[in-house]
């Protein structure tokens, strides 16, 4: 996705930039890190059609940033690579920002964070300018692939429009008896001038999404051997398709009500991972959303075999013949071999059982190389 970053965001951005430039020498004060995924996979089998510009058979591997494989072997669906830089300017206060490139957009570079940290107390720390919106268990660290066992997130859950916010944010931490608690607030908007997933995937046109009066929170315990994280936000949407004089308005102040649920698992050897999402829309038409997935795996050594199953599935109320539903199945194999370095393969198999044309059956193999720097 290629998001719309205001004024004063970009200003934020180049301060940070600047600040980590000046700051080369500084220490502890500067904290830089980076992360790459070099991933190579393709469509093995499926549906043979032209989907917009797409020739398949087509596997959606990544919604947001329109990381499609087909027939050919390609680097681009699943290779990213970014860059973070955190500046502390006290003990109290410090800039943050994060610029992400994806060979599905030709890297074109992207600001992921770009915002200003106050440490109000021990417990409680003030956010403010550009950060990922948190809906999902993995949203925060999405493009780290490093950061979780498969080589990207079940898309059936993951393949949301908008996926990060403007506006500020209150985060809490602290503990009650083994258990840690952490809570976070927020507040915002977001617009997208050409957002690729939904003009590319969905439109087949030039489409601006507005995501405004954005409030919501989440709360997540954790101990020893799991966590537990719970979720909810609200917002309205505003949509406009095409441009010039065949703009044309496709929704207008429609509320957008979402809630989750993410609970993992990992005692002893074992791992399980899972999530649950409801999105509702209860402007007439009334169109619901409940997407979930869930992975079982066991380690043995530096290797983590896992199979996942995820499903998505529309309740459009005024018209059925729009709903799109599907599901995958994904068996992936981790193997880290370096403290820092892991290498995984994966297969998938994808079910679309939408009542419209959308991509169709396919199968999919990658494998990728993920690198913590």
């Amino acid at each position: 996705m290629r998001p719309a970053v205001s004024t004063g965001l970009q200003a934020l951005a180049f301060g940070v930039s600047l600040l980590a430039a000046g700051a080369a020498q500084a220490g502890d004060e500067l904290a830089v890190s980076g992360f790459a995924t070099l991933g190579v996979g393709k469509a093995l089998s499926g549906v043979t059609a032209d989907y917009y510009s797409f020739h398949c058979p087509c596997y959606i591997a990544n919604y947001p940033d329109v990381g499609i494989y087909e027939k050919s072997w390609s680097l681009k669906p699943d290779s990213r690579a970014g860059v973070q830089a955190t500046y502390r300017l006290s003990d109290k206060f410090s800039l943050t920002g994060q610029v992400t490139g994806h060979a599905a957009n030709d890297m074109k570079p992207t600001v992921d964070w770009a915002y200003a940290t106050w440490n109000l107390s021990d417990t409680l720390t003030l956010q403010a300018g550009r950060k990922r919106l948190p809906l999902f268990g993995y949203s925060d660290f999405f493009q780290v692939g490093y950061a979780y066992p498969w080589i990207r997130p079940p898309g059936d859950l993951y393949g949301w429009q908008i996926v990060a916010y403007n506006g500020a944010n209150l985060q809490y931490r602290g503990t009650l008896g083994s258990v840690s608690v952490s809570a976070n607030a927020w507040v915002g908007t977001e617009t997208d001038k050409d957002n690729r997933m939904l003009g590319l995937v969905y439109y087949g046109d030039k489409t601006e999404e507005t995501w405004k009066g954005i409030m919501g929170a989440y709360v997540e315990f954790g101990t020893d051997w799991g966590s537990l994280r719970l979720v909810a936000m609200r917002n309205k949407v505003d949509r406009w398709l095409g441009s010039g004089a065949t703009r044309t308005v496709n929704k207008a102040d429609v509320k957008q009500q979402f809630y989750g649920i993410t609970f993992n698992v990992d005692k002893d050897d074992w791992v399980l991972r899972s999530e649950i999402n409801r999105f509702e829309r209860p402007d007439s038409p009334k169109d619901i959303y409940n997407v979930y997935f869930l992975g079982v795996g066991r380690r043995f050594g530096d290797w983590l075999p896992m199979l996942t199953y995820s499903r998505f599935t529309e309740d459009y109320k005024d018209d059925p013949t729009q709903n799109e539903k599907h599901n995958t199945w994904s068996a992936t194999l981790r193997w880290d071999f370096r403290s820092d370095m892991a290498l995984k393969l994966q297969y998938d198999i994808f079910k679309d059982r939408s009542a419209f044309t959308f991509v169709g059956d396919s199968k999919a193999l990658a494998i990728s190389l993920d690198y913590l720097f």
